[in-house]
Parts: structure tokens; C-alpha cells; sequence
């Protein structure tokens, strides 16, 4: 029995799908990656402008290398300058 085009092309949608189904943890962990890694270089370049001291800046960036999620949230937290609005 010769299977018929339309067989063919069903079986080709179902193992698309079904690949499609297991590769989606990996993309939306690639996706989070990516906004990991864009969010931690803006903070170096915020750090690279910043009126920090040489040793700070590169004490920051390594931290924020190191530790990528902890290191930009600490990063936010507390090693940014603050402006006192009354």
C-alpha cells in the first residue's frame, strides 16, 4: 500500500507539533536568558557612566558577571545613586 500525499503531509504536521511541544521550555528559557543578559548590559554601561571609583565599577561588573539575576538585583537595590525628591 503506497501512502498518499495527504498521509504524508498529516504525519509531517504531527511530528512538527509534537517537536514544536517539546522545544518550548527551551525557547522561553532562551527568551529569559536573552533579557537576562540585555538587562545586566545596561547596568555595566550604567556603571561604566556612573561617577563610581575604578575599583567599584569593576567590583560591580564582576559581581553582575558572576551572579547574573542576583547580582543585577542587588545591583538595582542598592548600588545605584538615588536622588532625594521632596
Amino acid at each position: 500500500m503506497k501512502p498518499t500525499p495527504i498521509v504524508i503531509l498529516l504525519l509531517a504536521c504531527i511530528d512538527c507539533v509534537a517537536a514544536d511541544y517539546h522545544s518550548a521550555t527551551s525557547t522561553i528559557g532562551g527568551l529569559l536568558g536573552m533579557i537576562i543578559l540585555i538587562l545586566d548590559v545596561i547596568a555595566a554601561i550604567e556603571i561604566f557612566r556612573s561617577g563610581k571609583t575604578l575599583i567599584e565599577k569593576v567590583l560591580w561588573i564582576l559581581f553582575i558577571f558572576f551572579f547574573p539575576i542576583i547580582g543585577l538585583v542587588v545591583y538595582l537595590l542598592l548600588g545605584r545613586n538615588r536622588s532625594l525628591v521632596i
